[in-house]
């Protein structure tokens, strides 16, 4: 039986794109990403004499982590699901949702967790890797897409973003593709026009890095918006626009507010818009309130330099 008490509190994270989709051959699927303060995943995982599995998606996390005990042997413990975010809304709530319960089995159970073997295990990382890194990291993330068969994405690089800055974040009702709908898409054979991942990735390693570095706000504001203009015409005709029709409503909404550097965090609908300091976000917000549908979501937070952090209470 499992002996330790283990709190894990995991971010989420907005997704700023995929430079090359579609490529066949080569290297695909490098994406960029950042972690922010909320919402926030909570796992607790108490002693049990089994595993078990309550709260939010249990039946789903049961399902995915107990695969983990062919590997790491008889894993024991009461995972409770105390706060978890909406899935297919564009925020990587399965990504922090399964490693956050499966991190704190693992630590609950006296073993070392290497978050990325974890990963793996669970079957993430086949797209992307930013979810696993904000995840043990936080701050900006840019990984190394997927090369061959059985490819992790790799760590690039990873910032910190700076903390005065804020997200304002919007969640109008509705899904973004669930996981088979995406993995059609990216087995369709589309082609998209050579010029467009060239762009992406000009945009990506010579204006919105170097931004981040010189915390260059306005720079970093500008950069953001092409990158999610030119990612988005990539997958325009699978969202019916560059941004999805949901989405689009509120990037012209927050366009409107004064809002340069604005973006759909992956399928959407979720969309972000980033200002100088969490004070004007504020107010920003307050008018947004006004405007938005009755059943969207509307927060400000903060970038996240840090990822989940995990607490461990002796028995």
């Amino acid at each position: 039986m499992a002996g330790r008490r283990v709190v894990v509190e995991a971010p989420s994270r907005l997704h700023f794109g995929i430079v090359d989709p579609f490529k066949k051959q080569g290297r695909r699927f490098i994406s960029a990403g950042v972690a922010i303060d909320y919402p926030r995943t909570r796992v607790v995982v108490e002693p049990c004499r089994d595993l078990e599995v309550v709260g939010c998606r249990a039946s789903e996390v049961y399902e995915k982590i107990n695969v983990l005990r062919t590997i790491y042997g008889d894993l024991r413990g009461r995972v409770i699901i105390e706060a978890c975010t909406p899935r297919h809304v564009g925020l990587g709530s399965t990504t922090q949702l399964l490693l956050a319960a499966s991190t704190g089995l693992l630590y609950a159970n006296n073993i070392h967790v290497d978050v990325v073997e974890v990963a793996r295990s669970l079957g993430l990382g086949k797209i992307s890797g930013v979810g696993t890194y904000v995840f043990i990291h936080g701050g900006f993330i840019v990984d190394t897409g997927v090369y061959g068969e059985n490819y992790f994405p790799k760590l690039m690089t990873r910032l910190e973003i700076p903390r005065e800055w804020a997200f304002i974040i919007i969640t109008p009702r509705g899904e973004g593709l669930d996981e088979k709908r995406e993995s059609e898409v990216f087995s369709s054979g589309f082609e998209t026009p050579r010029d467009l991942p060239w762009r992406a990735s000009y945009t990506l390693f010579t204006r919105l890095i170097p931004a981040i570095i010189d915390r260059d706000f306005q720079e970093f504001s500008h950069a953001l918006r092409e990158l999610q203009e030119v990612v988005g015409e990539m997958f325009s005709v699978f969202q019916g626009g560059v941004f999805s029709v949901e989405s689009a409503k509120y990037i012209d909404l927050l366009t409107r507010m004064g809002i340069v550097g604005v973006g759909q965090s992956s399928w959407g609908p979720t969309v972000y818009g980033v200002v100088e300091s969490m004070e004007k976000a504020l107010v920003l917000e307050a008018k947004l309130r006004e405007l938005v549908d009755q059943d969207a979501l509307i927060h400000t937070t903060s970038p996240r330099n840090k990822g989940a952090v995990v607490t461990i209470e002796a028995p």
